[in-house]
């Protein structure tokens, strides 16, 4: 019995793991993204989509960081889907990366 819950527990520790590594390649392409210094993106709110993004061909698992208000120009709102392995798979709006360029480069 004691080597199930050690075991148990040996499996638990490892997805946390896994999943806080995760979580860490997520947020860092959001920051690459996003450039340094970041805009002021308002509030965030980070949700694994554990069902699949509806929006892409065969329903991904992915990491979805939603931003509103923003100062980006064009982009009051902003979703960012990025896969468990910190592949980005979709920015709403499409073209964000110009936009934060754009925004980069004006001197804010």
């Amino acid at each position: 019995m004691a080597r199930l819950i050690r075991f148990i527990l040996i499996l638990a520790v490892g997805a946390a793991v896994v999943g806080v590594a995760s979580w860490g390649l997520a947020v860092h392409r959001v920051d690459v993204l996003l450039g340094d210094p970041p805009p002021q993106m308002g509030s965030q709110t980070t949700t694994f989509l554990w069902d699949g993004m509806a929006q892409a061909e065969g329903h991904p698992r992915v990491w979805r960081f939603a931003f509103a208000p923003t100062v980006i120009p064009g982009a009051r709102s902003v979703n960012i889907y990025i896969t468990p392995l910190g592949h980005i798979e979709l920015t709403e709006p499409a073209d964000l990366a110009a936009r934060v360029k754009v925004f980069h480069n004006t001197g804010y």
